[in-house]
């Protein structure tokens, strides 16, 4: 999510079906035409990364004998994409990706007149860890010393890592409650990437950033980057950092559930229609790669189970945003 309002730029790369696949759908015949997929973050973030594994599978493992296109529309925290992709009601050709927590974050910091709720979900796909980290130079060792900082002077530690209300900026909240430190408190910097973010950390304009491991992945194994826990079920390879579970923080992290949307007013049979193909998608070889290449684990959650995630996380995001003095 980047909630710096930008102005919409789209980027489209035509990914051209190469095999025949068999086709998804109740009728045989879906999809039958070129898709497109949006990613409404920049290009070579983590949505743009799943938007493009997507129509890479599409093609290269022969899910679907049919062009892919994926265009970024960055801005807002997703919501200047996701007000351009409501217009496209009924067009089951059109594709959004997401992930629950950093759109509904964006949304309810924006105020945004259009929300999940009106689209069609069509399916959680998987969850990516994310990791907190300090510059190799930094004097904090591990993550209780960083905390203990926290506690001591919450405005002297300057957080980084992704937009404002967000993912990253709610676990850093939940890390603080836990240490008695109200979410008003934290000193958190916004950006709209990545690079951003390790700009900051390596200048030593910021204290800490909380990022996705495929984001940091590259840094970390540079050793530009101490990683100091990761937000993960168990520890992940490669990278030798406790997990907030192993440290008896799990319950402060916020996990979100990426995943692919529709327009609104498709029938029923046409939701199915795109679950099917992409379930296919997430069956391939092709997508296998990148959710091992990102770190990602699978979360299959198709439908209106999908739709029952995000309202929950709707309700959690909102109050959470509440605490940190936003979307109000």
């Amino acid at each position: 999510m980047r909630i710096k309002l930008l102005a919409a730029v789209a980027v489209a790369v035509s990914l051209t079906g190469c095999a025949v696949g068999e086709s998804a759908g109740a009728g045989g015949d879906y999809p039958s035409k070129a898709l497109s997929i949006m990613a409404p973050g920049s290009p070579g973030g983590g949505w743009d990364t799943r938007a493009r594994g997507i129509a890479s599978a599409l093609s290269e493992c022969g899910v679907a004998d049919v062009d892919a296109t994926v265009t970024n529309v960055p801005g807002a925290g997703g919501t200047i994409g996701l007000a351009q992709f409501a217009k496209h009601e009924g067009d089951p050709y059109q594709l959004m990706v997401m992930d629950s927590v950093t759109m509904l974050g964006g949304i309810v910091n924006n105020k945004s007149p259009v929300d999940l709720s009106s689209l069609t979900p069509v399916a959680g796909l998987s969850r990516g860890p994310s990791a907190i980290v300090v510059a190799k130079k930094s004097p904090y060792e591990d993550l209780k010393s960083l905390l203990d900082e926290l506690a001591a002077e919450p405005r002297g530690v300057k957080w980084t890592g992704g937009s404002l209300g967000g993912p990253g900026q709610m676990t850093v909240a939940g890390l603080a409650k836990a240490r008695g430190v109200a979410a008003k408190e934290i000193n958190f910097v916004p950006t709209a990437g990545g690079g951003e973010s390790l700009n900051l950390l390596l200048s030593g304009a910021a204290t800490a950033g909380i990022d996705t491991v495929a984001e940091l992945r590259a840094q970390i194994e540079a050793g530009e980057l101490r990683v100091l826990a990761v937000d993960s079920d168990e520890r992940i390879s490669g990278i030798d950092a406790p997990t907030l579970k192993e440290l008896g923080l799990a319950d402060e992290a916020v996990s979100t559930l990426a995943g692919v949307m529709a327009p609104a007013g498709l029938s029923k049979e046409q939701q199915q229609d795109v679950i099917g193909l992409i379930d296919k998608v997430r069956q391939s070889s092709c997508w296998k790669k990148v959710l091992e290449r990102n770190s990602w684990t699978e979360d299959w959650t198709p439908g209106d189970a999908f739709g029952t995630v995000l309202a929950q996380q709707r309700e959690q995001v909102t109050a959470i945003l509440g605490e940190l003095g936003l979307g109000k």
